[in-house]
């Protein structure tokens, strides 16, 4: 067994990973802390795994890993100021106390899931970081896998008891499994080291830590189903949070806890949420309320929106400015007073074009699209907002092919194609932009669209990913996120800037009040226009959404706002608007003769090109290393020069393989010291053990023979040594040892030795190999 414990180090560095998964649910994007922990968590295994085998003091191992997680944590957090781009200096560490000191403003007064930003995320894979280095120092190097639990219960703790929600038992059984394999898998070591004897009447003696693993994983898996269950019917107390942050809300479900919308991955979760408690109790000035908005997302991703900034500042006179738009737009002011809100900070609702300070000083800022986000809560504000209301001239002749930022033109790439053959289709050359708003609008909320909210519940739940824009678009089946994505490409694609915002419609009266409740989540396209700046659009059917903003209706000829625009056909059949063009991925179930064609297997390949490739890569690493064993024993029987060489080629090979299961006799030991350990940790039955000592035998024969001297050949009865340790031990270590032999590995590192030693003049000698 190698000193290095690669496998206790892979399933140390498992264990920290699975006791993280509680922070998914408290900072988003997820994508933005766990990559940084996860290369740091690799770093602290790989470290370990290096400096023990290359010494066996345990204190310098331990250093070692935390000097190399040091440099590891500059490198990706300390950019900028690091001496030579490499070395990290006393302004690093300033640095890097300033993101900190910014990661504890976040936590103790954003509401989870609370926003990754850069303190956060050097906060979190610290945390991470620093539980992989106890984890992996007290389980492998010190070989205590039982007391790595208190690092890793801290670590899982300071998740678990900062969300006011009961944890799934996904994010509980993980990591509890793994820690019960190190301590499972040391224990079974410990046993096997105590030997055995044969059993009488020469039948094979079975190996005890068979048993002792199977009553394990009897107790461990009782005791784990325990603690997932019983806490479902034992009653408790509330948890406590750090700083009333994170967790802000009593969790019950009457609708006193808060309510933040997603702005990554989520919004189907959020949609799906048809909860009736209230979030929002306002009054208005207006007769047409707008939506509120609490999110803006502008960078869409293999189906999936975010925001691609998270800059923010506060302007310097301290008041929101209002519209863009230019003074000769027709305009209203209008109010919104709170009287009540659950939404958790950062967001609040508001309507588009704020004016004025409607929030203390210190408690809020604005993000570099405009966005309004609260610092800390405030539960009552009044905000006086612009309501434009512009003539179809003022939207301007041309698209003008530029934006605020890059990303609002940005198209996908696995859609881009159909995208723009769906556009020609639906609109006419000339078309102004308010024309091809229009008409990409109004085609959307065609009869031959249907908005579903079963979607979003399977989505939601898991039950599907995120359905794919080009899906969409030829099923015509989605919830608002569907129909504004394909709104958003539509618009880019025709030169319009465009972006996502998500909030809340407008809620139901009552009396003098309006109330916004959870199932009121939704979702709409912006489109930018030089002389007017962000505008509304309405593509989600009016079953959801209600009627589409005037301008809208007025610039569409009568009628068209549940019609196909004047460029698609007019009949009132299912096939009014536009056939889609191009391969169909899915089937359509508005045409009961349509079928789903073989580019659906490909998209499936194409989108999971990355998995598919990765588990390629895997088989075929899996199948190396035991052809590369096979090679190897066959090379040493190939260049043995006698009996006497190729004697020792099969007792190296034996006890290469006996080590791949755990079976190692003392350093320095003789064959035959070596035989009788080996064979009491084997339980081999007599003749089993007979055949060990003829291998032994004629070992020493060859070791003190005169050279030429005939032997016998060894290898059928190495073959029933090896065979017999083979099956008595556990599935596991059989599999392990069949598909990772350390004579594969040997081999294949030896193959890549090959060229530097001929480059070098000369080739490569006998005993090389090893």
């Amino acid at each position: 067994m190698s000193r290095s414990r690669g496998a206790d180090a892979a399933l140390a560095a498992l264990a920290t990973v699975a006791v993280t998964l509680p922070l998914t649910d408290l900072f988003t994007p997820t994508s933005a802390w766990v990559r940084p922990s996860l290369v740091l968590v690799i770093v602290v295994a790989l470290a370990g795994v290096g400096l023990r085998a290359l010494t066996t003091v345990r204190p310098l191992v331990v250093a070692g890993q935390a000097v190399v997680l040091a440099e590891g944590v500059a490198l990706i957090h300390g950019g900028g100021h690091l001496w030579a781009g490499v070395v990290p200096t006393p302004e690093t560490a300033r640095a890097l106390g300033v993101l900190l000191g910014d990661a504890y403003a976040t936590v103790t007064q954003f509401s989870a899931p609370a926003p990754a930003d850069r303190g956060t995320t050097l906060a979190i894979s610290l945390l991470v970081a620093a539980t992989a280095l106890a984890t992996d120092a007290i389980a492998v190097t010190y070989r205590s896998p039982a007391l790595a639990g208190i690092p890793l219960l801290a670590a899982f703790l300071a998740a678990a008891t900062n969300t006011y929600t009961g944890l799934a038992a996904w994010l509980v059984v993980p990591p509890a499994v793994v820690w019960l394999a190190m301590v499972g898998r040391q224990g079974v070591r410990s046993l096997r080291t105590w030997g055995g004897t044969a059993a009488p009447g020469g039948r094979p003696a079975a190996d005890p830590s068979a048993a002792f693993a199977g009553l394990g994983r009897v107790v461990g898996g009782t005791a784990l189903a325990a603690a997932v269950v019983l806490p479902g019917i034992v009653p408790h107390l509330s948890p406590t949070f750090i700083a009333d942050g994170l967790a802000r809300g009593d969790g019950g479900g009457g609708g006193g806890g808060t309510v933040r919308l997603s702005t990554s991955i989520d919004i189907a979760r959020d949609l799906a949420d048809r909860s009736s408690d209230p979030v929002l109790v306002y009054r208005t000035t207006s007769k047409d309320p707008e939506p509120l908005r609490v999110g803006l997302l502008d960078s869409y991703r293999r189906g999936r929106w975010q925001a691609s900034s998270d800059i923010s500042f506060v302007p310097l006179d301290g008041r929101l400015p209002g519209a863009s738009a230019l003074p000769s737009v027709k305009r209203t002011t209008e109010k919104i007073t709170v009287s009540s809100s659950s939404i958790g900070v950062p967001q609040v609702a508001m309507p588009a074009n704020p004016l004025g300070a409607p929030f203390p000083v210190n408690s809020w800022q604005v993000t570099g699209d405009g966005l309004v986000e609260l610092t800390q809560p405030v539960g009552e504000y009044t905000v006086e907002y612009e309501q434009l209301a512009p003539t179809a001239d003022q939207f301007g002749a041309t698209p003008e092919g530029n934006a605020p930022n890059p990303e609002d033109l940005a198209l996908e790439p696995r859609s881009e194609e159909r995208v723009r053959t769906l556009l020609d289709e639906i609109t006419d050359d000339g078309d102004t932009p308010l024309e091809t708003a229009v008409a990409i609008q109004d085609y959307l909320r065609s009869p031959t669209f249907t908005y579903s909210e079963d979607l979003a519940d399977q989505t939601a739940q898991g039950a599907r990913r995120e359905e794919p824009l080009v899906s969409f678009l030829d099923n015509r089946r989605g919830y608002c996120v569907q129909f504004s994505s394909a709104m958003i490409m539509l618009a880019r694609a025709g030169g319009i800037p465009a972006r996502m915002a998500v909030g809340f419609l407008p809620g139901a009266i009552d009396g003098d009040d309006r109330v916004v409740r959870v199932s009121d989540a939704h979702a709409w396209p912006e489109l930018w226009f030089p002389d007017l700046g962000w505008m509304r659009f309405e593509p989600t059917p009016g079953v959801r959404s209600g009627v589409a903003p005037g301008y809208t209706r007025e610039a569409s000829s009568p009628g068209s706002s549940a019609a196909p625009s004047a460029s698609a056909s007019t009949s009132p059949s299912a096939s009014a608007a536009p056939r889609p063009t191009g391969d169909v991925t899915a089937e359509d179930p508005t045409d009961p003769g349509s079928t789903t064609t073989d580019t659906g297997v490909l998209d499936v390949v194409r989108d999971n090109a990355t998995s598919i490739g990765v588990g390629l890569l895997v088989l075929l690493v899996l199948a190396l290393t035991p052809v590369g064993a096979w090679l190897a024993r066959r090379r040493a029987r190939a260049r043995a020069r006698d009996d006497a060489e190729r004697t020792e080629a099969e007792w190296q090979s034996l006890l290469s393989r006996l080590g791949d299961i755990g079976l190692v006799p003392h350093d320095g030991a003789t064959p035959r010291r070596a035989s009788q350990e080996l064979g009491r940790a084997a339980y081999l039955t007599p003749d089993e053990d007979a055949a060990l000592g003829r291998v032994v035998a004629t070992l020493e024969r060859a070791r003190y023979a005169r050279p030429g001297t005939e032997l016998p050949d060894v290898q059928d009865d190495v073959r029933t040594v090896w065979r017999a340790a083979l099956g008595r031990r556990q599935r596991l270590d059989r599999v392990r040892a069949l598909l990772l032999p350390e004579e594969g590995r040997r081999h294949w590192l030896s193959m890549l030795r090959l060229p530097a030693r001929f480059r070098r003049g000369g080739a490569p000698a006998p005993d090389d190999e090893d």
